[in-house]
């Protein structure tokens, strides 16, 4: 019942999308400047325990995945006692929580079972290319983290079922104190807790491009299929393109970005197709900068979190908006669309006035990349 669920759910959002993720071939944005491991050796690894060397290892290299890497209970499995994030009742199942920073507060506790693998991501290093030269690689129950490196390309792989029944159990993606990375043609789905996550240091250089957000599960936080937690970015001086990605059947966090005191989040949102959110989206939270021009919103309830407080956020929506564009960043931006959803206003010159200090070649290429 489920994968006919999940298969129909998936097969009536690709109809519905004009969306082309082959029509970037380069990195833009401000992760123009990746290269990863250009020049290293290529190697595929054999198992799982060689795939996390390789991607651990000061070697420069381009790891090449030809089958799916499978991480689910290699670690063990972990039993504790945590909460329902909401009990449900219908199609879709409860997701469960671990105790954590007051998550199960006033909420039905329950024992909760998750491999304790996706508990922890894999360390990649500097000068790493990650692909798939024949469209197979997967990594399964266990996500990424680059972490103190620069120079990392992951693209043409699927990232999946990282505990996706117990949010705290497990992240797809993390950027921490990374520098020139590009992230493009990756699926996500079936993740427990973030799609794409950035810590507490600078993240700066990074472009996340062509790559499909796939919120269906039958596990929910708000039970109705659609996961919550898709994107958050908290890092001290995080500088993130995010340019002609796929995005369905989410409730939430598009993305999630500052909420810290040291938070500092320029986010340059531009040419995506989000689409099938009866939620919420976009949280502009103290310390962050948002710029979303070229978008394109289908299907959604709240394209902005109300809840959210202290940030700042740019929706370019208006010919008179684009044009304001040009007297900060010297181009015209492009207008965000809105079909079947409500439009939302909000339009803050402080963004443009931050961005103009930023790297200006790398914010107007992506516009030139603009896909849909």
């Amino acid at each position: 019942m489920w994968g006919l669920l999940l298969l129909c759910l998936s097969h009536a959002a690709f109809q519905a999308v004009a969306w082309n993720p082959n029509c970037i071939n380069a990195p833009v944005g401000f992760g123009h400047k990746t290269t990863g491991g250009a020049g290293g050796r290529t190697v595929v690894p054999k198992d799982i325990n060689e795939l996390r060397n390789y991607l651990s290892s000061k070697e420069k290299l381009v790891i090449d995945l030809d089958k799916t890497f499978d991480f689910t209970g290699s670690e063990g499995w972990v039993t504790v006692t945590g909460c329902f994030y909401k009990k449900c009742r219908g199609i879709t199942g409860s997701e469960k929580s671990i105790a954590q920073l007051g998550t199960c507060n006033g909420r039905e506790r329950t024992q909760v079972k998750y491999s304790k693998a996706g508990l922890t991501e894999l360390i990649v290093s500097s000068y790493k290319t990650v692909k798939s030269s024949n469209g197979r690689g997967t990594i399964k129950g266990k996500g990424l983290r680059i972490k103190n490196a620069e120079q990392v390309i992951i693209r043409d792989i699927t990232i999946t079922d990282i505990n996706p029944e117990v949010i705290w159990a497990g992240d797809a993606l993390g950027f921490d104190k990374v520098n020139n990375v590009w992230i493009h043609k990756v699926t996500f789905r079936r993740i427990g807790r973030q799609h794409l996550v950035s810590f507490q240091q600078a993240n700066t250089g990074i472009t996340v491009s062509s790559c499909f957000f796939d919120g269906s599960s039958p596990f929910s936080g708000t039970c109705d299929g659609r996961h919550y937690w898709v994107w958050i970015f908290w890092g001290t001086n995080d500088q993130i393109t995010l340019i002609n990605n796929h995005v369905s059947n989410t409730a939430a966090r598009l993305p999630h970005a500052g909420g810290w005191s040291k938070s500092w989040n320029n986010i340059h949102m531009i040419g995506n197709f989000l689409e099938n959110n009866p939620h919420t989206g976009i949280e502009p939270h103290m310390g962050s900068n948002i710029l979303c021009e070229g978008n394109i919103f289908s299907k959604f309830k709240k394209v902005i979190n109300n809840r959210a407080h202290g940030g700042h956020l740019a929706l370019v929506n208006t010919p008179q908006d684009a044009a304001t564009c040009k007297k900060f960043l010297g181009e015209a931006c492009l207008v965000n669309k809105y079909p079947g959803s409500r439009r939302a206003s909000r339009f803050e010159t402080s963004v443009l006035s931050t961005f103009a200090k930023l790297d200006r070649y790398a914010i107007n290429s992506a516009r030139k990349a603009v896909c849909v």
